[in-house]
């Protein structure tokens, strides 16, 4: 058996001066108002395609930066480590 709470009546209705959700919404620094734009501008997570798209050009100026003389160094080791693999079979 559930019992009823008491409710507070009085004979004068209760209107309060409350502003509507549109107009909290039109006052740009009301709590409403921040929250809606803060939403809007939150970061989105990226798609999968995106992600890949960003990781093709990422790897282009990675490539791009290492431009250096120990990079240059290295390759030219790996190049001829290759070569000599490559007279090595041919023998």
């Amino acid at each position: 058996m559930t019992r009823k709470k008491k409710k507070r009546t009085s004979p004068k209705p209760i209107f309060l001066d409350v502003p509507r959700r549109s107009e909290k919404l039109a006052d740009p620094d009301s709590y409403e108002s921040r929250r809606r734009r803060n939403l809007e501008q939150k970061k989105k997570s990226k798609s999968v395609y995106e992600k890949a798209r960003d990781a093709e050009q990422n790897s282009d100026s990675v490539d791009q930066q290492r431009e250096t003389p120990l990079a240059e160094k290295i390759r030219r080791l790996k190049r001829a480590e290759e070569a000599r693999q490559k007279d090595s079979e041919e023998e």
